[in-house]
């Protein structure tokens, strides 16, 4: 699917926005992981339900994220 956008480059463009977030993510310390593209078409709705779960599952394996916690102690204060 790479490619081939309706809007012509505009997941090309996305991905490397994505690539570019992953960076900035791991910069200030946050795992990369929490951030995901992939490229699939209307018609792929079972293998989209796939990806959700991996993803939900990736994420919550990786715990809470760094800012909640921390936005969530500064309350606590």
């Amino acid at each position: 699917m790479e490619g081939q956008c309706h809007f012509l480059e505009g997941n090309l463009n996305a991905k490397k926005k994505v690539a570019r977030l992953k960076h900035l993510l791991l910069e200030v310390g946050i795992d990369p992981r929490r951030v995901e593209m992939f490229n699939l078409s209307a018609a792929m709705g079972p293998r989209w339900a796939e990806i959700c779960t991996l993803f939900t599952n990736t994420v919550k394996d990786l715990g809470p994220s760094p800012v909640w916690l921390a936005d969530r102690r500064r309350k606590q204060e």
